[in-house]
């Protein structure tokens, strides 16, 4: 494999400047000052920061504070004290000068969780806090090589896992995330500190992730607009309601007048390895996969000041194109025995027309309009946190993900209509809006937030490219006979076949309204008691609307081989008029959350939370969190807590089912039967022994460290054990002869099923270790960062998987049917191990990173709900890298790369449909290969 000289030579003089800061120890500046409160009294624990940069400094008991070797140059010093303000002053500093700055600072209201989440206290830095919390700037997300804000989660938090989907339906095109090693619905998602809506739809068909959840869209949201992410890596359902039982993720959005700004990426991945499907030159060297993927994405902003106030709007274009790692089809085109030559997966002699390759693995093509806006009207110009506030955003999405290719001679295909057989392609519509608005303030003594939000999700399954095999080979006149096999009576369908067809809808919408409130207490102990409180009202609404009658209508015409062709179209037969569904439920929840120390550099944050749901009726949690902060430079904590989610609508009456037809042994006549996705309260589901969904349940146990052993040196480690019971997945096919009589019996004309169900119990025991350093040296500033995640999920209940009453002595495996529904999904497809290690470096118009990834072994298959044919896959490090310059002031340009160094995943070895899919679809880099891009950004100051 070529490895770019160059871009070597880059990564290993980078990181030697970063891991030499003693090499600049006598160089820069100095600031040094004093904190005290309006009386003049000295102000202790208070933390100086700089930015940009990140050093620091805590004041001493006498208030006073030194940040020695400040390299040359202008930067905002911040003051973080819980419970004070003070304004952001401006030094410059110069070689071997001494700047003074001091604060007085004030006394501030309690505000409700402005700066961090985790606790509604007020709280000004996540090391304030009794559980860890992770807090990114926008200089760290831009800074990621990536414009796709789960894809940037993922590289800046290690426990996030984002795998790459092909030829995996509709999560080909809306992607989601898990962390710490659940589901994509254990992660509740904020913006602003409100509660965002999930996905319309249900992921069953993927790889990396529990069958049967719904995550939420962080590709809706603009990375231009996002000032921060804050990850809380702890359950905190009694805090924040259900699916926080993973964590929370708070998206913040920038808010506040600012100047215009404009940032521009243009990439294409340009890898090395050889791509299978081409035919080797006359030196027998197999030339590389072709240049593809390009992305362009050009994102802005601006913070409009309006009055007192300001209005921020922002917007985001995206267009990517496709990625192909698919090898040769060695199968039959046109007739038997014109296969093309291919071994061991390459191609090796071209027998037939059929270009290669035909299949498609790899990234699906994606065009993505996002819009966002945020605003503020203080009441008082000196207090920002009171007044009145609003933000949403509207995203539209064109996406593309294909399915199996169809041959020629394939009994799917009519050779009239496509005479080189067809890739069937999923090109839905994906619109995404939500907004949200209210007021905040103080009222006698109390902050409150009183606030209403509104999201909504739809998915349009537009299909291209695709047929309804039993409508005939006809697209201009009807020609499809109908059951009676006659054309021209009253049971013909009455319609032509078609190459586009609308399968049907997915929509979910979902409004709150709530009320906060914090007030603080002396009651005695070392500090002010945080007393929060609050009620919250959502209401939820889920639809299924059925397709045109050409995605699922059996015409009867028989296929090209005279036998009974399926019915609906191909890729993904139409939801039916028996599918549809309108579903609601209200849900009313109330909190209580107490915070202060017990005693002194003892804090306590208990919490508690009661939630009703119209559906399954009352859930009780609770939480306790301590930290313990024997000296500054070190921090201890822990928490423990009960948890919960929710059953989604979406699991409850989502149902996909398909009709076909097979020839009665007695008559020949044709029989339908139905196939498919059934909704727990459907006759079908409760015949087979399909119950109520109820919440899942956890118990999060965490504790963990921070110390800082010198200045700007910080260490994390926290451990945590999460007990899931009654998890939700999705059964495998319930397809033996008996289910099918049990089927008859009750009168259903289906012969198989599936439906979710609450049966899996898991285990999640788990590592998070994080480190930083930021130093001047150089006459620049370098910071380091390493992160290390480990994740272990185990079912103790894989083996006595109870069968319900109804399934006894049928010959149903209820756990091989699970392995089918998600079990290696849920336990193995995502590394036990992985970590980063991150180096940034600033001097003057320079600044430069270089990170290394490393994402450990994994087990998995061409399909995660196959319980055979599974394979384990090596670990492997991925190297990205960055350096820009700006000539001017207001101008950069900067080019990287990702995975640099062209890393591949370990190729499949089983179950890979004969080397056309070589590439694992679980792996967590993806396996596109190395992606190269330029960035020109315009901040306008």
């Amino acid at each position: 494999m070529r490895r770019p000289k160059l871009l070597i030579a880059f990564v290993i003089s980078f990181l030697a400047v970063v891991c030499t800061p003693a090499v600049a120890a006598g160089q820069g500046g100095t600031i040094r000052g004093r904190v005290v409160d309006s009386t003049g009294a000295p102000v202790a624990q208070a933390v100086v920061v700089l930015d940009p940069g990140g050093q620091r400094a805590t004041t001493r008991d006498d208030g006073e504070y030194i940040i020695p070797r400040v390299p040359p140059g202008t930067y905002s010093v911040r003051l973080r004290r819980l419970g004070y303000a003070a304004p952001v002053a401006t030094v410059v500093v110069t070689n071997a000068q001494v700047v003074a700055q001091d604060f007085t600072v004030r006394r501030a209201a309690i505000s409700l969780a402005e700066i961090v989440i985790g606790s509604r206290a007020r709280h000004t830095a996540a090391d304030e806090l009794a559980v860890p919390v992770d807090v990114f700037t926008s200089e760290q997300i831009q800074a990621q090589g990536t414009t796709e804000t789960s894809q940037i989660l993922s590289q800046l938090a290690p426990s996030v896992n984002f795998p790459r989907q092909s030829v995996s339906d509709a999560t080909e095109i809306v992607r989601p995330f898990t962390m710490r090693g659940l589901s994509a619905d254990h992660t509740l998602v904020l913006l602003n500190g409100k509660r965002r809506h999930h996905t319309a739809l249900i992921h069953y068909y993927g790889a990396g992730q529990g069958a049967g959840s719904s995550g939420v869209d962080m590709n809706a949201i603009p990375a231009g607009a996002i000032s921060r992410l804050e990850i809380l890596r702890d359950g905190a359902a009694a805090q924040y309601g259900s699916d926080a039982i993973a964590g929370v993720v708070n998206v913040v959005l920038r808010e506040g007048a600012f100047s215009p700004f404009l940032t521009a990426d243009l990439g294409q991945y340009m890898t090395s390895e050889e791509n299978p499907a081409a035919l080797p030159d006359a030196g027998g060297s197999r030339p590389a996969y072709p240049h593809d993927g390009r992305t362009i994405d050009v994102n802005g902003g601006w913070g409009v000041p309006l009055g007192r106030g300001s209005l921020g709007l922002f917007a985001e274009y995206r267009d990517r194109q496709p990625t192909n790692r698919a090898g040769p089809d060695p199968t039959d085109m046109f007739a038997t025995g014109d296969a093309d030559g291919v071994v061991d997966g390459n191609l090796v002699a071209k027998n037939n027309s059929i270009a290669m390759p035909d299949h498609h693995w790899g990234d699906g093509a994606s065009k993505d309009l996002m819009t966002f806006a945020s605003a503020s009207f203080p009441f008082d110009p000196s207090n920002a946190s009171a007044g009145l506030y609003a933000f949403g955003g509207y995203s539209f999405r064109q996406g593309a993900g294909f399915g199996y290719f169809r041959p020629p001679v394939s009994e799917r295909n009519w050779p009239a209509i496509y005479p080189n057989g067809f890739l069937p392609k999923f090109a839905p519509d994906v619109v995404d809006f939500s907004g949200a608005g209210g007021v905040r303030g103080l009222m006698s003594g109390w902050s409150y937030d009183l606030g209403g939000t509104v999201g909504h999700n739809g998915f349009k399954y537009d299909l291209e490219n695709t047929l309804n095999t039993s409508l005939g080979p006809c697209l201009t006149t009807a020609c499809a006979p109908g059951p009676d096999g006659i054309l021209g009576n009253g049971d013909d369908p009455g319609i032509p076949n078609k190459k586009n067809i609308f399968a049907g809808e997915l929509k979910y919408t979902e409004a709150i309204l709530s009320l906060d409130a914090s007030h603080e207490y002396a009651m005695g102990l070392a500090s002010p008691v945080n007393v929060a409180l609050g009620a919250a009202f959502r209401r939820e609404r889920y639809q299924i609307g059925a397709g045109e009658l050409a995605s699922y209508v059996n015409g009867f015409y028989p296929d090209q081989y005279g036998d009974i062709a399926p019915s609906g179209s191909q890729v993904f037969p139409g939801f039916r008029p028996a599918d549809e569904a309108d579903a609601d439920r209200n849900n009313v929840g109330a909190y209580v959350e107490l915070e202060g120390d017990l005693v002194p550099k003892l804090l306590a944050n208990v919490a508690a939370r009661f939630e009703h749901y119209s559906d399954f009726g009352n859930k009780l949690t609770g939480k306790l969190a301590m930290r313990l902060q024997p000296t500054q430079r070190l921090t201890l904590r822990s928490a423990i807590s009960t948890g919960f989610r929710a059953p989604s609508l979406n699991q409850s009456y989502y149902s996909s089912a398909v009709t076909n037809f097979k020839a009665d042994p007695v008559t020949g006549n044709p029989v339908a039967f139905d196939i498919g996705i059934f909704p727990v309260n459907s006759i079908e589901a409760r015949a087979l022994g399909a119950r109520p969904l109820k919440p899942e349940s956890s118990i999060n146990f965490s504790a963990g460290f921070a110390a800082t052993p010198v200045d700007n040196l910080t260490f994390t480690s926290d451990f945590y054990w999460i007990r899931l019971n009654d998890r939700i997945t999705i059964t495998g096919f319930l397809d033996t002869d008996s289910v099918a009589t049990i089927l008859r019996n009750i009168g259903s004309r289906a012969e198989a099923a599936q439906y979710f169900t609450n049966a899996i119990d898991t285990r999640t025991i788990g590592l998070d270790i994080t480190g930083d350093y930021t130093v001047g040296t150089f006459g620049g500033i370098a910071s380091l960062n390493a992160a290390f995640n480990f994740t272990r999920t185990t079912i103790p209940n894989e083996n006595s998987i109870p069968l319900p009453p109804e399934l006894e002595g049928t010959g149903e495996d209820l756990i091989g049917k699970y392995d089918e529904g998600g079990l290696l999904a849920m336990t193995k497809e995502r590394p036990a191990w992985r970590s980063t290690l991150t180096g940034q470096f600033k001097r003057g118009v320079w600044n430069g990173l270089a990170r290394y990834s490393y994402y450990g072994k994994y087990t998995s298959s061409l399909y995660s709900y196959s319980g055979s044919d599974v394979q384990n896959y090596n670990g492997k490090g991925v190297v990205d890298a960055e350096i820009g310059m700006a000539p001017v002031q207001g101008f950069r340009i900067s080019v990287g790369a990702r995975n640099i160094f062209d890393t591949y995943p370990d190729r499949m070895s089983e179950n890979n449909g004969f080397d056309i899919f070589p590439w694992p679809p679980a792996s967590p880099f993806g396996y596109n290969g190395r992606f190269v891009y330029t960035r020109v950004e315009l901040t306008g100051r």
